[in-house]
């Protein structure tokens, strides 16, 4: 994911009070060490971004990483 995803998806975490990865983690039904390294870009999953887009109910485009 891009940086500037990182940071909305922080807000929005935030704003939806879900306030730890781990806590975003426990939604999707995956370990935390999984939420961390895809939001760091060490993984990439389509799958998860779609759902934590939902979750968060923000687009998840990954797009820009393709480039």
């Amino acid at each position: 994911m891009l940086a500037t995803q990182w940071v909305k998806i922080k807000i929005r975490m935030l704003e939806r009070g879900i306030y730890s990865q781990k806590a975003l983690a426990q939604k999707l039904g995956v370990n935390p060490s999984t939420v961390t390294r895809l939001l760091k870009g060490q993984r990439k999953s389509r799958r998860l971004q779609k759902r934590i887009g939902e979750i968060l109910d923000i687009p998840i485009n990954d797009d820009a990483e393709r480039k």
